[in-house]
């Protein structure tokens, strides 16, 4: 019986309000470098297929520093002018994403969530992220439902490893077959889910979503 319901967070609760590229583009265009939105999106999505590639916990969790080097290999990707002042990007384009603005949520998410909640099983955050996620989720009523919010960086661990699932456990003092996991990624979420003994179930937009993540796991 599952008794607790953790969601990833990016990817299946959110997602960026415009294209990574775009909001790249427009910072550097900021800082005189007007390069091409394409290019930069084209770099972000190689950089992340990078990191993801070599495993999530292959460079330590996903702080700032481990942003620092995929923004730098994206603009690295287009073409970035050797004068440009990569440190003060780095810094506007961080914080850029710090802002609940930056986010959206999809449009079944709060209402999943309460849905979750009306049948008596707990709902919690366990992501691969950062603080920031925490100003983040302060623009979403629906993240006051969330409970534990556990965040790689703030435990010295990432999915898929089975440590943060193990964390995740003793934070809400239950064992892995009455815990489940929402995401969106076959290697973080699904297999170190089951790896540690935990039900998992993927959203695959726009194909699936969270209402059919949900009825898969029957809670």
């Amino acid at each position: 019986m599952i008794r607790v319901l953790f969601f990833d967070a990016g990817g299946t609760l959110l997602h960026p309000a415009e294209p990574v590229g775009k909001t790249y583009a427009r910072i550097a265009a900021s800082h005189g470098w007007r390069g091409d939105e394409e290019e930069f999106e084209k770099g972000f999505r190689m950089a992340w297929k990078k990191r993801r590639e070599e495993g999530a916990g292959a460079d330590g969790t996903l702080g700032k520093e481990g942003w620092k080097r995929i923004v730098y290999e994206s603009v690295q990707i287009a073409q970035m002018p050797l004068d440009f002042s990569f440190s003060e990007y780095f810094e506007e384009v961080y914080e850029a994403f710090a802002r609940p603005q930056a986010w959206r949520d999809f449009p079944e998410t709060g209402e999943v969530i309460e849905a979750v909640r009306r049948k008596g099983v707990r709902v919690g955050l366990l992501s691969n992220w950062d603080p920031r996620l925490r100003t983040v989720l302060s623009g979403f009523s629906w993240a006051k439902e969330l409970d534990p919010i556990l965040i790689s960086e703030e435990w010295g661990v990432e999915k898929p490893g089975a440590g943060f699932f193990r964390k995740a456990e003793e934070v809400v003092g239950i064992r892995s077959h009455e815990c489940a996991l929402i995401g969106d990624d076959p290697k973080s979420d699904r297999a170190g889910a089951e790896g540690a003994g935990w039900f998992c179930s993927l959203v695959d937009r726009p194909k699936r979503g969270l209402w059919e993540a949900l009825e898969d796991l029957r809670v």
